[in-house]
């Protein structure tokens, strides 16, 4: 079964000289790190070789390493681990080049985005959701043999397939997960069976980049695929409104586009039924858009 990956320390990494706001806020953090869950930890370091000879002596499992200079950030991302940077009041000249996070006030940063920034820069996936019977999350590599099993002959009427050289499409799928996730922050998500863990669908938003898709003026395009065993046990009825109350709340998204086959009126009625409305036909396929209500 699926579980979350989150980090047992945070360790915050510093020069020997700290300014007195920075101090007020590694005391406030070390406060509230503990009531999270995490334990909270403190490295002082001279420089590289200081650090690196310190490090020896850390486990990088589990440990998410915050550090407040370019030079002690370089270090640890060499040396392999998690690491993001810490801005605070006496180190605002610093860019952190080639940080991915750079966190200010870390004693009011919540359970969830800890875990995500952890999960990110260890490479493992994110958890969006779940509902009565299911589990959405990012894909793997390893879900690939999966992701073909979705293709059965009623999918293939629709939809294109992976291709057959599966170390291609592997290298793609990797690189989906690297780039596409930590870019725009989603996409297409797997779609798992709370009780078995097993892959039973895929699902999620791409951004608009196809003509029609523009011509739409959405946000987001939104697609689902289920595998052929669980259709019509209405579980598809459950992932896809909330994922598309999470595009709402969450990714901001005002106007989502769908598409579906003029042949195929499950989808079609599913669509309607979840607030699409034709807004195009283009040959075989019909276009909708599904308008954010308003509060």
């Amino acid at each position: 079964m699926f579980e979350e990956a989150r980090p047992e320390e945070i360790l915050f990494v510093t020069g020997r000289t700290l300014s007195p706001e920075a101090l007020e806020d590694l005391e406030d953090a070390r406060k509230r790190l503990p009531a999270l869950g995490y334990r909270a930890a403190w490295v002082q370091a001279e420089g590289e070789k200081d650090l690196t000879e310190k490090l020896c002596a850390i486990e990088r499992a589990g440990r998410l390493c915050l550090a407040d200079s370019t030079l002690l950030f370089r270090t640890l991302h060499a040396a392999g681990f998690a690491a993001a940077a810490w801005s605070h009041g006496g180190n605002r000249a610093d860019s952190f080049p080639g940080a991915g996070y750079i966190l200010e006030e870390p004693g009011w940063i919540d359970r969830d985005s800890w875990n995500k920034i952890y999960q990110r820069l260890t490479g493992k996936p994110w958890k969006i959701l779940e509902t009565a019977d299911t589990l959405v999350r990012e894909f793997v590599p390893e879900d690939l043999d999966a992701i073909y099993d979705l293709y059965d002959q009623e999918a293939l009427r629709f939809l294109e397939p992976p291709g057959p050289d599966r170390d291609r499409e592997k290298r793609i799928l990797q690189a989906y997960i690297q780039k596409i996730y930590g870019l725009f922050g989603y996409g297409h998500w797997a779609v798992l069976d709370r009780k078995s863990g097993a892959l039973i669908g895929r699902m999620g938003f791409e951004a608009p980049t196809g003509q029609m898709a523009k011509a739409l003026g959405v946000d987001a395009m939104f697609g689902y695929l289920t595998a052929a065993a669980c259709r019509g046990r209405g579980l598809t009825g459950q992932v896809l409104p909330a994922l598309l109350a999470y595009g709402d709340a969450m990714l901001g998204f005002g106007s989502v586009g769908a598409e579906a086959d003029r042949d195929n009126p499950a989808s079609i009625h599913l669509l309607e039924k979840n607030g699409f409305e034709e807004r195009d036909r283009e040959g075989s396929r019909i276009l909708f858009v599904r308008e954010k209500k308003k509060a």
